[in-house]
């Protein structure tokens, strides 16, 4: 008799929206990029073929990471977060590393390049759920987090040093809600928030440029042609959107007047041609994703499966939400993409290889629930009956 596989709800709503926003993503990606691939190579499918590719290798991460045991993954978490900070220093070399309006986020691989800081993401949520498994009786005093703490510093300082402030806000979210699920006092959660939240701040007022982005997020208008117009451009997309859209491939945004078209800011596009539908799909499938995500956490029994399920939730929802904030001006502009959906493949493979952990915690721990029931149903006779104890086999059997 072989075994029943069940997977509970949450697994396939989050399959599901993973699928509607990779779709969608391929889709906008050819749309947004179009004009830019003509101009810069030739063929208009440059953007929409690399994606693929990448598209490809997230697939295999995801089915990899989907089928591992994740608690074998945690446990090589100190050497991702090893290679991860070398790949980060990396950055900075030259020759290696790629520079980009002033930042060294990239490393070159032929062709393409890959950002460190994407691994770095989820090297950290694998690293700190290991540490609060082991250090679970130990939450009430945060001092026992100290050697975890430093890894933290060092790796979002180097992600910080590229500079890539909006990683390092995803990367304090996850840790944060990683130790106030994980069972941390409350207060010391809300310190570390006060004062992640006050060095960010520090950090984003020490240089002209992330000084003028607080500035262009306050009044767009006080430097229409600077700084402020990339926010005026993306909120000009979603103007002329309307309820309708202006149609599919239509956008005139995309013509050199809204940087970044294909990447960050690609949800202005779809505001544009699809209108309020294309970007309330974009909006409730993340909605469903978190719903999917945080259901996985809060429904397992493991601890580990339950803090990795929030850190990795609150990492790809909160990257969704601050992307969202920034082409809708509710945010300043920090430059990360959305997942799933922007043009990047170092962002699509390890969110894609997050999505496949989520899906493994939750076929897992629906794994042991059916084969309770398996076994249960094991301890059936050969003819289908299940076996009586023997009083009531002697009681059926009209035996006094």
């Amino acid at each position: 008799m072989s075994r029943p596989r069940y997977k509970p709800t949450a697994y396939y709503l989050l399959l599901g929206a993973s699928t509607i926003l990779i779709l969608t993503g391929l889709v906008m990606v050819l749309n947004a990029s179009s004009v830019k691939a003509y101009s810069d190579y030739g063929d208009s499918y440059y953007y929409l073929k690399r994606q693929l590719i990448w598209l490809v290798l997230g697939l295999f991460g995801m089915f990899f990471c989907s089928r591992a045991d994740y608690r074998k993954l945690v446990k090589y978490s100190p050497v991702l977060i090893v290679l991860t900070a070398v790949a980060l220093l990396l950055t900075h070399l030259p020759g290696i590393g790629q520079t980009a309006k002033g930042a060294s986020r990239a490393i070159a691989l032929g062709p393409f390049s890959f950002q460190p800081s994407e691994p770095a993401k989820l090297a950290l949520i694998l690293y700190i759920a290991s540490v609060l498994s082991v250090k679970r009786r130990e939450l009430g005093h945060l001092t026992s987090l100290a050697p975890a703490g430093f890894v933290v510093i060092i790796i979002a300082g180097l992600v910080l040093f590229q500079p890539d402030l909006g990683t390092t806000i995803i990367i304090a979210l996850s840790v944060l809600t990683m130790l106030f699920l994980g069972g941390a006092r409350i207060r010391d959660v809300v310190g570390l928030a006060t004062a992640s939240f006050l060095g960010g701040l520090a950090f984003a007022m020490s240089a002209s440029y992330r000084r003028n982005r607080i500035l262009a997020f306050i009044d767009p208008s006080s430097d229409p042609r600077g700084i402020g117009y990339q926010i005026r451009q993306s909120l000009i997309a979603l103007g002329s959107g309307g309820p309708a859209g202006v149609g599919l491939g239509m956008s005139r945004q995309k013509f050199f007047f809204l940087p970044e078209s294909h990447t960050d800011f690609i949800y202005a596009i779809i505001g544009e041609e699809l209108g309020l539908p294309g970007t309330l799909l974009v909006v409730v499938a993340f909605g469903i994703m978190a719903y999917a995500g945080i259901n996985i956490a809060f429904k397992t029994k493991d601890y580990l499966g339950k803090i990795l399920g929030a850190g990795i939730t609150a990492s790809i929802v909160g990257q969704a939400f601050v992307n969202l904030g920034a082409v809708t001006g509710i945010l300043p502009v920090t430059g990360v993409p959305l997942p799933l959906v922007s043009s990047g493949g170092s962002s699509l493979i390890v969110t894609m290889s997050m999505i496949g952990i989520l899906m493994n915690i939750a076929s897992r721990e629906r794994r042991v629930c059916s084969n309770e029931a398996y076994e249960g149903d094991s301890k059936r006779r050969r003819d289908g009956r299940p076996h009586l104890s023997r009083a009531r086999a002697v009681k059926s059997a009209g035996i006094r």
